[in-house]
């Protein structure tokens, strides 16, 4: 009976972590507009240029011509400013189905 009840609490904890781990990863890569505002915003104005836009590090390269459409797929005012408004309004990623 002890044996029993201890593999169940080891299954339960095991599955925990696991789903809490889960969890974490989906949390860490949705992008946070407050932290992308933070992070782009160089001359601390409150909003995002263009130039701000391109110049950031990205994990993978990007050509400047797909930088310059994403940046105006995002300018919903056609400003040339991106507004932490507008970077909320962007759709969240899809998970990949793995």
């Amino acid at each position: 009976m002890k044996l029993k009840t201890l593999t169940f609490a080891m299954l339960s904890l095991a599955f925990f972590a696991v789903s809490f781990s889960a969890q974490a990863q989906d949390k860490k890569r949705e992008p946070n507009p407050e932290k992308m505002l933070e992070r782009m915003d160089t001359d601390k104005n409150g909003t995002i240029s263009l130039e701000e836009f391109k110049s950031v590090k990205r994990k993978k390269e990007v050509d400047a011509k797909t930088l310059e459409k994403n940046f105006a797929k995002m300018d919903t005012d056609s400003n040339g400013q991106l507004t932490l408004e507008e970077l909320k309004k962007q759709p969240k990623k899809e998970k990949k189905k793995e």
